[in-house]
Order: structure tokens, then C-alpha cells, then sequence
């Protein structure tokens, strides 16, 4: 079992990695990966064009993504709603 410092000096990556591994395709939306990383508890998302590995996205690309959205829409919605558009 994994625990004490010298454990890691034996033990070999196939024994703890992750075997399914979730992917996503380049036409895939930020709001469903950032669900399908959500719901598979994964923090990074192999991205494929076709058959070819285009990429890989972080949770933290992911939120900084819906956080830029959001900014524009309150950058949009400010004028709005104080009257002054």
C-alpha cells in the first residue's frame, strides 16, 4: 500500500494510473467538457481531431474560459440594467 516515502521508489505507474481514460473531440462545447470532467472527477481532458490527439485541456483552462464568458456578459448586462445603454 502506498504511504510511507519508500513505497513510491517501488511502486510502478500501472499500479495507480488511471486506465478508462475519459477524451473529448475539438467540436466538443467548454460547458460539456467542463461537465464530462466534472462527472468523470478528471482534471484533464485529451482533446482528438479524428483519430489524432489535438490536444489536452486543463479544469483550470476550462474555468478560466467560463470565466472570460462571463465577464463579457456582465461587461454587456451593466449598461442594461443601470439604464445608460
Amino acid at each position: 500500500m502506498i504511504g510511507s516515502e519508500n513505497d513510491t521508489e517501488n511502486t510502478m505507474v500501472r499500479e495507480i494510473m488511471s486506465t478508462e481514460v475519459t477524451a473529448a473531440t475539438e467540436k466538443r462545447t467548454v460547458e460539456e467538457c467542463m461537465t464530462l470532467m466534472t462527472r468523470r472527477r478528471v482534471r484533464h481532458l485529451p482533446v482528438f481531431e479524428g483519430d489524432e490527439l489535438a490536444g489536452m485541456v486543463s479544469i483550470g483552462d476550462i474555468v478560466n474560459a467560463v470565466i472570460h464568458d462571463q465577464a463579457i456578459v456582465i461587461d454587456q448586462l451593466q449598461p442594461y440594467i443601470s439604464g445608460s445603454y
